[in-house]
C-alpha cells in the first residue's frame, strides 16, 4: 500500500521506470513527506489539552502536501521544500521565543527539523545544519536581553551547537555513505548488464551463422535430390501414354515433390536471422505474389508503409507465410480476381497485413468442409493473431494483426 501511494506522487515519467536519473532521489523525498505526515499530527493531540498552540503543526502539514502535488503535477520540489523549510523555522522559533528561548523545550524541535532535512533532501539536506546554527546563535543573543546570567545561557548554546554537528555530521555522512554505496552498487550492475548483452551478441551471432549455414546446407541437399527427383519422373512421365494407369502415380510424384520443394524454401528463408523482420517478410510474400500471379495473368501488386523497428515471434514468420499462401490460392480458385493487392503497414504494438481481391468470390457452400479459411483461423488462433475476412461488391479483404514482440535497434 505505502509503495502504491509513493508511485501515485511520482511524476508521471518516472512512474515505474527505475532507470531514471532522478527516481531514486524523488523516492527518498516523496517517502520521507508520507511518513512525516502522520507523525506530525501526533504533536497536536497533547498539546491541544495543554493550551498550547497546534496551528503551526497543521500549516507545515499543508505545506508537505503541497509539496507533494508539486512533485507529480510539476515534476520538481525545490521551491515548495525551500519554502516549507522556511516557515517551518519561522514557527519554531516562534514556539521558542513564547517558552523560554535558549532554554526552552521546543528547542528540540531544531534537532528534529535537521532530521528530516538530512533525510528527505541528499544533496542539500546537510546545509540545516549551518542553518540550525545560525538560528541557534539568533536564540541565543535574543535570550541575553531576558536571562540575566549568560553563562547559563551559553552552556544552553554550546551544548545544542555540539548535538546540531553531531547529530547532523553523522546522519549527513550516513546517508552520503549509502548514496555513494549505492552508485557503486549500480555501477557493477550496468557493467555486469554490459557483459552480459556483450556474451548475448556473440552468442547471438554464432546461432545466426549456425542457422545461415544450416540453412544452406540443407537448402542445396534436399533442392538437388528433389530436382534430380522431378528430373527422374518427368523422363519418366514421357515412357507413359496418356491413359496409362502409371501416368497418375508419376504426375502426382512430380507435384508433390514441386510442394515439397516450395515448402522446404520457406522452411529455409524462416531460419534465416532476418525473418523476424516485418519488412523481409513482406518482400518475400511479395515476390511469391508476383511469380504466383503471373502464371494466371493477375495483376499484382505490394504497398507497405510505416514498418517500425520491430520484431516477431521466432515461429510467427513462417506461419504468416502459410497463412498469406493459402489466401493467394483462394483467390485463384474461389475470386476470378484480375487484380490482386498485398499491404503491409505497422503501429506501435502491431502489424498488419492485408491480401485485396477485385474479384467475387464463389458463395460457400456450407455442407462442405472449408480446409482454407480453417486453416487460417487455426494458425491465427495459436499463434495469437487476428484474422479479419470481409466482402463487399469491390472484393475481398483478408486481413492478419499480428502483435509485436519486442523492439529492437536497427
Amino acid at each position: 500500500m505505502f509503495d502504491r501511494i509513493v508511485t501515485f506522487f511520482m511524476p508521471r515519467e518516472m512512474r515505474g521506470n527505475i532507470a531514471d536519473p532522478r527516481y531514486h532521489e524523488f523516492r527518498v523525498l516523496l517517502s520521507t513527506c508520507l511518513i512525516g505526515l502522520p507523525l506530525m499530527l501526533l504533536f497536536p493531540i497533547p498539546l491541544y489539552f495543554l493550551d498550547k498552540p497546534i496551528a503551526g503543526y497543521f500549516i507545515n502539514n499543508a505545506l508537505v502536501i503541497i509539496t507533494l502535488l508539486c512533485a507529480r503535477y510539476f515534476g520538481h520540489y525545490r521551491i515548495p521544500m525551500t519554502t516549507t523549510a522556511l516557515v517551518t523555522y519561522f514557527l519554531i522559533y516562534d514556539w521558542i521565543r513564547d517558552s523560554g528561548l535558549i532554554f526552552s523545550s521546543n528547542v528540540s524541535l531544531l534537532h528534529m527539523y535537521l532530521l528530516c532535512a538530512i533525510w528527505a533532501d541528499k544533496k542539500y539536506g546537510w546545509w540545516a545544519i549551518f542553518s540550525n546554527l545560525a538560528v541557534f546563535g539568533f536564540i541565543y543573543h535574543q535570550t541575553l536581553y531576558t536571562h540575566p546570567v549568560k553563562s547559563d545561557a551559553m552552556y544552553a548554546l554550546i551544548m545544542n551547537a555540539m548535538i546540531t554537528i553531531f547529530f547532523g555530521g553523522f546522519l549527513a555522512y550516513l546517508q552520503m555513505d549509502q548514496e555513494r554505496d549505492r552508485i557503486k552498487i549500480k555501477s557493477l550492475q550496468d557493467k555486469k548488464i554490459t557483459m552480459l548483452d556483450e556474451a548475448v551478441k556473440q552468442r547471438t551471432e554464432q546461432l545466426n551463422a549456425m542457422r545461415e549455414a544450416m540453412a544452406t546446407d540443407f537448402h542445396d541437399e534436399t533442392g538437388n535430390m528433389l530436382s534430380a527427383i522431378t528430373r527422374q519422373a518427368s523422363l519418366l512421365k514421357q515412357k507413359y501414354s496418356e491413359g496409362d494407369e502409371a501416368r497418375p502415380i508419376v504426375d502426382s510424384i512430380i507435384k508433390n515433390s514441386r510442394k515439397l520443394y516450395s515448402a522446404s524454401k520457406d522452411f529455409l528463408w524462416q531460419l534465416h536471422h532476418d525473418s523476424d523482420d516485418p519488412q523481409e517478410l513482406c518482400q518475400y510474400l511479395t515476390a511469391y505474389g508476383q511469380q504466383y500471379y503471373n502464371q494466371f495473368d493477375i495483376a499484382f501488386s505490394s504497398v507497405s508503409a510505416n514498418c517500425p523497428p520491430v520484431q516477431f515471434a521466432p515461429t510467427a514468420a513462417l506461419n504468416i507465410i502459410y497463412i498469406f499462401k493459402e489466401a493467394m490460392t483462394n483467390v485463384v480458385k474461389h475470386a476470378a480476381a484480375q487484380e490482386v493487392v498485398f499491404n503491409m503497414y505497422g503501429e506501435e504494438k502491431q502489424i498488419t497485413y492485408q491480401l485485396r481481391d477485385n474479384g467475387h468470390w464463389k458463395v460457400a457452400d456450407t455442407s462442405q468442409p472449408h480446409y482454407g479459411l480453417g486453416n487460417m483461423e487455426r494458425r491465427c488462433k495459436k499463434n495469437g493473431f487476428t484474422l479479419s475476412v470481409s466482402s463487399t461488391q469491390e472484393g475481398t479483404c483478408i486481413t492478419v494483426t499480428i502483435p509485436i514482440q519486442i523492439t529492437k535497434e536497427k
